[in-house]
């Protein structure tokens, strides 16, 4: 590395020695780079006699290893001068470097021009070539400097113009001709606008301005007095805006100076917007409210049936209950009200034509049920166990049948219970709704888990139930745990039974032996306190005080008998747990009424329909419904006495289906029915015969029917051809007809019957020869 940097310094010196005879013009590409000046200036100003020295300083960094053995020598035409520069000749330059203290090498360019050369056009040219070779040194040097740029070999070139930037050199006048704006004989004075007018100081290029007068240059005089925001300072005088006056225009020819909202002209107020009055004090309403309305300080006070800020918008009645928008004075009612003030309840869907709206809640017409009466009613209102939809019932779970009055049990109980009247009669250790919960005692008290129809006590207590508390030590098993504390054993005390001794001295009811009581007759217990129980209440009830609670199935003193379910319910007697019912009732429990059996339909004709059914049991009455299957059909019934079992159902609709049913009455409680569909029979027509007979037709008259019905059906058949028929469908108010295009000498059978719901009643039948 320190031969590099003494090799590197050597050539740079050999470039700068060969730099005065132009040799590096083609050897290193121009390029010129200029930094920030020096603190001096670069300039000797001229004065007479003297000349104009030019100088360059080159500082090339070099670290001081590389110049221990260096000696620097100026090349052989390189004359050496001293510093002084005074002692350089005129029309030379000198080239010297020097060696600081900061490892620096220092080259002094200098370029003496003589005074008298800067008049003498001659020379004028050699002066331009010293300036040219000038500039080609300053880009030599920097291309030095930019390849030899290492930690080792740093280089710094400063140079400042002549007439420091604000001004041209003049070669004719060896002097500087500045720039506007600057002055002095290098340029480097600022000058102020105008000099200030001479009325002011002019320091660093700007005026300070004598009292009285003002603005960049001092050209105006300032005002004795604050003119204020009325007027303007003109040549020294306050000059007043109209409505103003006074030496200072702060007095106004309008009342109270319009109060700042506008501006006084001829001693009227001109009120800015939204102000008016003598003053400007009084708010202008919007609009002038569209003369609908009172302005009261610019608020508007509408008339009637008008509204908004400025009375532009209609209102309506009644600002429509709010149930409804206004819209240009008429109310947009929401939906579900209507009328002028939307002060009227509407219905969904106008109850879609099948009923009445009232107080926006549609009356169905019999028949139609919904909220907008869109449904189908069902049968019997599906007797309210279970959903209509679309005019059939969909059952609830329980119960079926078309009108859901059957009544049924989920999963048959499982097999576990007894299905009555729809519900699940649980065996014993079972329960829910289809019987498939097993069950524990007293449901374990809610003191442990019941698992598998047993209880696993929590900590604390114990039993079949959970119901007794647990004792310390288990009472030692001497004694028993009643409520979570030991009654010791005869012959045992303290708090877990662990000293001997017999309790309540065996209350004087026994002896006590060894720690235990001997009791006397008709009593037990560790102290003799407990009366027995007949026969231990044949372990079917727990005994307390000498009385049996019996369990659940059981009854008597001794809980010896079998109990009944409900006790019969009052209509039969429990022999041995089962129920013998009273005449009329049945079931388990006997809280069903015998029902009819075998209900059969007799004879049928256009109005009647014969019934006839059986029951084992006596019962009060029977009571018969009928009513029509299609929809809209009226419920009608009556009674029979409980000693018969055959009714006729009379005034009933020809070609009508009805559901009749047939339930037993007993002590006002219903059996449930036995029915049974039945449609009632056409009439057959009468007084079928012939009008006229002709070659090819023939005209057929009848009696007409006074019920209704949907049409006639006439057949005219040739009784000799297989397919020779012909069908005719007519009104019910046409009780005759005329059928041509037949053939002569033809024997005819001619039949009429009529259809009502698609079914077709019995036919009248008579020949006729064209």
């Amino acid at each position: 590395m320190g031969t590099q940097s003494l090799l590197g310094c050597l050539l740079l010196i050999t470039l700068i020695s060969l730099s005065n005879a132009g040799l590096l013009k083609k050897i290193l590409p121009h390029q010129r780079q200029t930094l920030s000046p020096p603190t001096e200036h670069n300039v000797t100003l001229p004065s007479a006699g003297h000349p104009v020295v030019f100088s360059h300083i080159y500082n090339i960094n070099v670290s001081a290893s590389s110049l221990c053995s260096v000696d620097l020598e100026a090349p052989e035409d390189t004359q050496h001068y001293p510093k002084d520069i005074a002692a350089v000749p005129p029309g030379h330059h000198v080239t010297e470097h020097t060696v600081n203290g900061e490892n620096q090498i220092v080259f002094t360019h200098r370029i003496n021009i003589p005074r008298q050369a800067c008049s003498c056009t001659d020379d004028f040219p050699g002066l331009k070539d010293l300036v040219s070779r000038l500039e080609m040194l300053e880009g030599e040097i920097s291309a030095l400097r930019h390849q030899c740029s290492s930690e080792q070999l740093t280089g710094e070139l400063g140079t400042k113009p002549y007439c420091n930037g604000h001004g041209k050199y003049s070669a004719e006048t060896c002097g500087c001709i500045c720039d506007p704006g600057w002055k002095g004989p290098n340029c480097t004075e600022a000058e102020c606008p105008a000099s200030c007018h001479d009325r002011g100081l002019c320091v660093d290029g700007k005026c300070e301005c004598y009292k009285g007068f003002t603005g960049e240059d001092c050209a105006l005089k300032t005002c004795p007095m604050d003119c204020g925001a009325h007027s303007q300072c003109v040549g020294g005088i306050c000059v007043c805006s109209d409505g103003f006056f006074g030496e200072d225009c702060s007095q106004s020819r309008c009342l109270n100076n319009c109060l700042g909202r506008g501006r006084c002209d001829d001693g009227d107020c001109v009120c800015d917007e939204p102000w008016t009055g003598f003053d400007c004090s009084e708010l202008i309403c919007p609009k002038d409210c569209y003369d609908r309305g009172r302005c009261v300080n610019g608020t508007c006070y509408c008339d009637e049936g008008f509204s908004g800020e400025d009375c532009g918008e209609h209102s309506c009645p009644n600002n429509c209950r709010g149930n409804g928008f206004c819209v240009d004075g008429k109310c947009v009612c929401t939906a579900g009200y209507s009328g002028k003030d939307c002060s009227q309840l509407t219905c969904l869907n106008d109850c879609n034509g099948r009923g009445i709206c009232f107080n926006g809640m549609c009356i169905c017409d019999s028949g139609y049920q919904g909220e907008d009466c869109s449904q189908l009613a069902c049968l019997n209102n599906c007797n309210n166990r279970g959903q209509c939809i679309n005019g059939r019932c969909s059952c609830d779970v329980g119960f079926h049948g078309d009108d859901c009055s059957e009544l049924s049990c989920p999963n048959n109980c499982l097999q576990k219970g007894r299905c009555v009247n729809g519900q699940c009669v649980c065996d014993e250790g079972f329960a829910g709704e289809d019987c498939s919960i097993r069950t524990c005692p007293s449901n374990c008290y809610g003191r442990g888990e019941c698992i598998e129809g047993r209880c696993v006590c929590h900590v604390g207590f114990v039993g079949e139930d959970c119901s007794q508390l647990s004792c310390p030590n288990n009472c030692r098993n001497r004694g028993r745990c009643v409520d979570g504390q030991c009654v010791c054993d005869e012959g045992f005390r303290g708090e877990d039974c662990s000293q001997k001794a017999c309790p309540n001295d065996c209350l004087a009811r026994g002896y006590c032996l060894n720690g235990k009581c001997n009791c006397q007759q008709g009593y037990t217990g560790d102290d003799c306190s407990v009366i027995i129980c007949l026969d231990y209440c044949n372990n079917r009830g727990r005994c307390v005080n000498g009385r049996c609670i019996c369990e659940i199935g059981y009854e008597g003193e001794s809980c010896a008998e079998l109990s009944c379910i409900n006790n019969c319910h009052d209509k039969g007697r429990c022999v041995s747990g089962q129920c013998f019912c009273d005449e009329g009732y049945i079931g388990e429990d006997c809280s069903e009424v015998s029902p009819p059996k075998d209900l059969t339909v007799g004879e049928v004709s256009t109005d009647t329909v014969d019934l006839s059914w059986n029951n084992e049991m006596l019962v009060t009455e029977y009571l018969i419904t009928y009513v029509p299957t299609s929809p809209g059909g009226l419920l009608m019934d009556f009674i029979v006495p409980g000693d018969k079992t055959a009714a006729t159902v009379k005034e009933l609709e020809p070609g009508i289906e009805y559901l009749i049913s047939v339930y037993a009455v007993l002590s006002n409680k219903k059996s449930i029915p036995v029915s049974a569909r039945v449609a009632t029979d056409l009439p057959q027509p009468e007084g079928l015969r012939f009008k006229s007979v002709r070659e090819t037709s023939v005209e057929v008259v009848w009696d007409q029917l006074d019920i209704s019905f949907d049409n006639w059906e006439i057949y005219f058949r040739n009784t000799k051809e297989e397919n020779g028929k012909v069908i005719s469908t007519l009104p019910t108010s046409q009780n005759e007809f005329l059928q041509s295009g037949l053939g002569p000498g033809q024997e005819y059978e001619v039949s009429l019957n009529i259809v009502k719901n698609n079914t077709r009643g019995p036919q009248t039948s008579r020949t006729v020869t064209t």
